[in-house]
């Protein structure tokens, strides 16, 4: 018996296999080709797990839903699609250069003040927030922080933590105030910490004073009586 094959299924058989691109949807003739390329959306999924991505990829996500008012689940690959993605991953390698603190409340606080995606990264942005966000965390939250600089700072300079305002250096004290490395908290409400700021010269008051706005504290200090207590004892315990 012959058997024959239909000219429309003969050209099936002999069409070329194509592979393809799954980001950019380009085919190529060869599979090794397809694992060579690089597009701009394949080398955008290639760095997800780089850390800043991360960063950007979640401030992306509040900035969505913040905007379209969705609460859908957003993926990594609608991220490398959409246009804000380069602002956002920069952003992300920013918040990591500063080592910027609580970068998801960073995020609520530009989108809340609807500062400009293209002055994220500046530093004085950063400023203006990292001073709010100060005056506003848990003073548990900034004690906590503040103990860790000193612990981490004193080992450095063979002293004891709860003497590293007493015996550290000064420059290096007051860029981590400037960092938000040591709170308001730590400074006002600790015997070395009002030692320091006593000792202080007149250029490095110019350096810390938007940070330890002396006036807008003692305001918080005084609605705040319960908290200033338990952090006096705290740090009196502690040695500082």
């Amino acid at each position: 018996m012959k058997i024959s094959i239909s000219t429309k299924e003969k050209v099936e058989t002999d069409k070329p296999l194509k592979y393809g691109c799954e980001f950019c949807k380009r085919e190529f003739a060869r599979e090794s080709t397809v694992a060579k390329h690089i597009c701009e959306y394949k080398h955008r999924w290639l760095e997800k797990d780089r850390r800043g991505n991360q960063i950007g990829f979640q401030a992306w996500v509040q900035f969505y839903h913040k905007n379209t008012g969705s609460k859908k689940h957003n993926t990594y690959e609608e991220f490398i699609r959409s246009s804000y993605y380069t602002a956002f991953v920069k952003f992300g390698m920013f918040c990591m250069d500063i080592n910027a603190l609580n970068i998801s409340r960073f995020t609520d606080w530009l989108l809340k003040n609807q500062i400009k995606i293209d002055t994220w990264c500046s530093d004085s942005t950063y400023t203006r927030y990292l001073i709010e966000y100060l005056r506003h965390e848990d003073p548990l939250d900034a004690i906590a922080r503040s103990i860790e600089t000193t612990i981490n700072k004193a080992e450095l300079d063979n002293i004891r933590s709860c003497d590293y305002l007493r015996y550290g250096n000064p420059n290096v004290i007051c860029y981590q105030i400037t960092l938000g490395k040591i709170s308001p908290w730590m400074l006002y409400q600790s015997d070395s910490g009002t030692q320091f700021l006593d000792k202080l010269n007149p250029d490095h008051v110019k350096i810390v004073i938007d940070y330890i706005n002396p006036e807008q504290w003692a305001l918080k200090f005084k609605k705040n009586p319960d908290d200033v207590y338990r952090i006096k004892q705290l740090l009196r315990e502690a040695g500082y």
